[in-house]
């Protein structure tokens, strides 16, 4: 799989972008805020920026091994978007 999402059901991820960067779409449908999100996206990035409405505290967790970059989302709003590069 290119992108999975852990800890939690009512998440909805969208990945666009190529080898070089990429960006991850997160839709929270569930009308509250969700703690501790993981996200993990095929492929080697090295950094990371988190954009959203509302303030949300930088990415947590960021590793970039074994074909794959992981990281986690503190607190997730209604939505965020995540430009991996």
């Amino acid at each position: 799989r290119l992108l999975r999402v852990y800890g939690s059901e009512v998440v909805v991820a969208r990945l666009t972008g190529d080898k070089l960067r990429a960006r991850v779409q997160l839709l929270n449908y569930s009308g509250k805020t969700i703690e501790g999100l993981r996200v993990r996206v095929l492929g080697i990035y090295k950094s990371a920026r988190i954009s959203a409405p509302e303030a949300v505290p930088e990415l947590s967790d960021f590793s970039a091994a074994d074909g794959a970059t992981e990281f986690s989302v503190p607190a997730l709003g209604p939505y965020a978007i995540v430009d991996l590069r």
